[in-house]
C-alpha cells in the first residue's frame, strides 16, 4: 500500500525576509565602514591642513624676525610666542624664533610654528624651519649719479640711503625718497650746466642759475637736503607744507647750502683685461648653460667674446673678476653665486655691451657678505667702449642711453650696479646693494632698499639656506 505525501512548501515570504534582512545587515556594515573611512579621511586631511598651516607659521616667523634684524642689528628673535591667526576657520597659529651667531657675519634662525584647534591649547601642530642667514653690505654710497642726475616716478621710494647727485633730481607721480620716520640725507649739486642737447665742450659744470630739484604736488623728499642753488621748498605747487621736508629727524632743505660736486668711483677696466687667463666664447657650454647639468664655475680672470645670457635654471659659481665683450643677460631663474674662497675681494665684471637683469635671477653673496660689483662700459661715443674720458657732447648723449637695466622683484643685496658713462634704471623693487650711473632712473619702481647705510648697521641680512626640521 502506498502513502502519498504532498511535497514540503518552501515560504517564500520568509526566505525574502531572511534576503532582505542580510542586505540590510550588509548594507548597515558598508555605511558605518564608509563613515568610519569617511570621518578618519577628513581628520588626516585636517591635520595636513594643520601641519602645512604650522611650517608656513614658522617660515612667517622667519620672515618677520628677518624684517626685524633689518630694521633693529640688535634684534635677537621673538622668545614670546606671536599670534599669526587666530580664527574659526584655521584655529590658532603662532610662532617662536631663536637667532644664534655662527660667525661675525653669519647667523641661524630656528622658527617654531604651531597651530592649535580652534579654541583648544593642547596638542597642536608642530613644524620647525632653520635657516642660514648672511649680512651683506656694499661700498661707496648708495645711489650715485653724475649730471644727468636722479629721476623717481610712479611709486619709486629710496630708503635707508644717502643720496649723491651730481646733477639734479625729478619727482613724479608719487615718487618719495626717504619717510618721515626714517628722513635720509640728500646732496645735489647742480652739475647741469651748459643746458640743451649741444651744450658744448664745458659741459658738465655748476649752474650758477636755476634750480637742481623739480618736484611733483603728491612728491616728497624727507630728510636734510642740501641743494646748490635751492631756495625753493617748492610749496607752490599744491602743497602748503613744500615738498621738501625735515622728516622726524632731519632739518629739511638748508638754506644757502652747497653740496660737493662728488665724481663717480672709476675702475680701471684694461688693467683687468690685460690680467685675462682664460678665454672663451660667450656661449661656451662650459661657462653657459647650453645643456644639462645646469651647474658651471666661471673661474678668475675670465673672458667670453660676445653676448653672454645667464637664463633658465642656470647655476653659476663667480670664483673672481670677468670680461665679457658684448652684452650680459641675467634671467629666468638663474642663480649666480660668489665662492667662499673669494672671501672680503668683490668679484668685478665688466661688459662692453649693456647689463640686463629680469626674470627671477637671484645673485647670492658668499658666507663673508661679499657681493659683485658690475659695470658696463657702454657709450654712445666711437671711442665706446674703451673711453677713459667722456665731457660735452658725448657724454651729454651717453648720459641718456640706458645701458644698466635691472627690473622684476629683485633681491640682490651687496651688489653694485653701475653704468660708467650711460643711465642705469631701477624698475622693480626689492633690494640691491647699489646703483651708479651718469644718471639714475627709477621711474615706475616700488620700494628700494639699498645696502649701505641702513638703520641696523652696514649689512643687509638674507637668507642662504632652508631646511626644514620634524
Amino acid at each position: 500500500m502506498h502513502i502519498f505525501r504532498r511535497p514540503l512548501k518552501l515560504d517564500k515570504r520568509g526566505m525574502m525576509l531572511v534576503s532582505i534582512l542580510i542586505i540590510t545587515s550588509v548594507l548597515v556594515l558598508i555605511g558605518f565602514s564608509l563613515a568610519s573611512l569617511t570621518t578618519s579621511q577628513y581628520a588626516i586631511s585636517n591635520q595636513k591642513v594643520r601641519n602645512t598651516n604650522a611650517l608656513m607659521v614658522a617660515e612667517a616667523g622667519v620672515e618677520q624676525t628677518l624684517y626685524q634684524l633689518n630694521s633693529n642689528g640688535s634684534f635677537t628673535g621673538y622668545s614670546t610666542a606671536q599670534v599669526f591667526f587666530n580664527n574659526a576657520t584655521q584655529g590658532r597659529g603662532e610662532f617662536t624664533t631663536v637667532m644664534a651667531a655662527t660667525s661675525s657675519n653669519a647667523k641661524t634662525i630656528t622658527a617654531t610654528g604651531k597651530v592649535y584647534r580652534y579654541g583648544k591649547t593642547t596638542n597642536p601642530s608642530t613644524r620647525i624651519v632653520k635657516v642660514t642667514i648672511v649680512g651683506t653690505g656694499s661700498t661707496g654710497y648708495s645711489v650715485h649719479t653724475g649730471p644727468g642726475g636722479l629721476i623717481l616716478g610712479g611709486s619709486a621710494n629710496i630708503t635707508n640711503s644717502d643720496v649723491y647727485v651730481n646733477g639734479g633730481i625729478t619727482l613724479s607721480g608719487a615718487a618719495t625718497i626717504g619717510t618721515n620716520a626714517k628722513p635720509l640725507k640728500v646732496f645735489v649739486a647742480n652739475q647741469l650746466c651748459p643746458t640743451g642737447s649741444n651744450p658744448g665742450a664745458t659741459y658738465p659744470q655748476v649752474c650758477t642759475t636755476g634750480q637742481p630739484i623739480t618736484t611733483a604736488w603728491s612728491t616728497a623728499i624727507y630728510g636734510t637736503v642740501c641743494a646748490t642753488g635751492q631756495t625753493s621748498n617748492n610749496n607752490g605747487s599744491g602743497n602748503p607744507a613744500g615738498n621738501i621736508l625735515p622728516g622726524s629727524t632731519g632739518s629739511g632743505l638748508v638754506a644757502g647750502c652747497v653740496a660737493p660736486v662728488v665724481t663717480p668711483p672709476t675702475y680701471d677696466k684694461a688693467a683687468q683685461v690685460a690680467a685675462v687667463t682664460t678665454t672663451a666664447a660667450g656661449n661656451s657650454n662650459t661657462y653657459t648653460c647650453q645643456s644639462w647639468p645646469f651647474d658651471r664655475t666661471w673661474p678668475a680672470k675670465l673672458k667670453l667674446t660676445g653676448n653672454v645670457s645667464v637664463d633658465g635654471s642656470c647655476n653659476v659659481t663667480i670664483y673672481g673678476d670677468a670680461y665679457i665683450t658684448g652684452n650680459l643677460t641675467l634671467g629666468g631663474a638663474s642663480r649666480i653665486t660668489v665662492a667662499d674662497s673669494v672671501g672680503a675681494t668683490r668679484p668685478v665684471v665688466i661688459v662692453d655691451g649693456t647689463i640686463t637683469v629680469g626674470g627671477s635671477a637671484q645673485l647670492v653673496a658668499n658666507s663673508a657678505g661679499t657681493g659683485i660689483q658690475f659695470i658696463s662700459f657702454k657709450s654712445t661715443a666711437s671711442c665706446s667702449p674703451n673711453c677713459t674720458t667722456l665731457t660735452g657732447n658725448n657724454l651729454k648723449t651717453s648720459q641718456g642711453t640706458t645701458t644698466v637695466s635691472v627690473g622684476g622683484g629683485v633681491n640682490l643685496p651687496g651688489m653694485i650696479f653701475q653704468s660708467y658713462w650711460g643711465k642705469a634704471t631701477l624698475s622693480g623693487s626689492g633690494t640691491v646693494g647699489s646703483i651708479i650711473g651718469q644718471t639714475v632712473d627709477m621711474s615706475g619702481a616700488g620700494t628700494v632698499t639699498f645696502g649701505t647705510t641702513l638703520s641696523s648697521g652696514s649689512s643687509t641680512w638674507t637668507v642662504t639656506s632652508y631646511q626644514q626640521k620634524f
